[in-house]
Parts: structure tokens; C-alpha cells; sequence
């Protein structure tokens, strides 16, 4: 159920702050980029732009969503009985994250002149730091990468 919280992004609407919540906002924001990297494929004349812009972000970025995803697991596995009830957890959830994406990815695709001008302004977006998730979420990100 937890896991399933932090997919769903229900637990960014959480009042309080909480490891669960802050987690799903930053690994959120991660889908977000993805599922608008996937939109903007689909745009003639974009493809290599938005390869390379986002080939940077991920670069600067890959550490985090490696740990992102052993917490996504880490979560999974708390939350099942045993290593078979993990598999098939992991597994929904992980089917769950990819719907989500799609979800996404077709809202995007739905309207297309806003489409072209987020697709327009993602190169410069993910290539500035503002565009870090550190930057973006500090105050989660101290909650998740605090010392214990």
C-alpha cells in the first residue's frame, strides 16, 4: 500500500512531510520529465534535441534515480510477505508506473500547441539547474537524503 501511495501520487497531496511522500514528489517530477521526453519524440525535427538535452539531464541525474528505484524496491519489499508476494508486487507496481507514464504521455499529446511549446522550451529547461531535482524539491530531498 505503501508503494502504491508513492505511485499513485497521492502522497504528494500529504499535509505533512513524510519519507513516502517526499520520495513520490521527486520520483514524480522523474516521470514527469520522462513521459514529456516521450511526447516530444513524436514532434518532427525534435528528436535528436530532445535525446541529447534530456541524455544531459539524465547524466547529472542518474545516481539519484538508481536510488530511486533500490527505495522503490525497498518499499515494495516492506510492504510483501515474502520474496514470491515481492515479485508480484514489484512487478504490478512497476506496471502501474509505466500506465501512469502513458497516462501522461497522451494528456500531453492531447493538445498539441502546448505540446509544441513545452517541447519547445525542454531543451533549455533540462539543461539548466534549475531544472535539478535537488533544486527543485530541497526540502524533500533533505528529508530523504538525511543523515539517520
Amino acid at each position: 500500500m505503501v508503494a502504491m501511495l508513492a505511485l499513485s501520487g497521492l502522497a504528494h497531496a500529504a499535509e505533512s512531510r513524510s519519507y513516502t511522500a517526499d520520495l513520490a514528489t521527486m520520483f514524480n517530477e522523474y516521470q514527469r520529465l520522462v513521459a514529456l521526453r516521450d511526447a516530444c519524440l513524436t514532434l518532427p525535427g525534435k528528436r535528436e534535441e530532445i535525446l541529447e538535452s534530456y541524455k544531459d539531464w539524465f547524466s547529472r541525474h542518474e545516481r539519484i534515480i538508481d536510488d530511486f528505484d533500490n527505495r522503490f524496491a525497498a518499499l515494495v519489499k516492506r510492504a510483501s510477505k515474502d520474496q514470491a508476494d515481492y515479485q508480484k508486487n514489484y512487478g504490478k507496481y512497476q506496471s502501474e508506473v509505466l500506465q501512469l507514464r502513458e497516462e501522461n504521455k497522451k494528456a500531453l499529446l492531447a493538445n498539441r500547441e502546448k505540446l509544441v511549446q513545452q517541447c519547445n522550451e525542454f531543451p533549455a529547461y533540462v539543461r539548466h539547474p534549475k531544472s535539478d531535482i535537488p533544486a527543485m524539491f530541497p526540502v524533500e530531498f533533505k528529508t530523504i537524503y538525511r543523515p539517520r
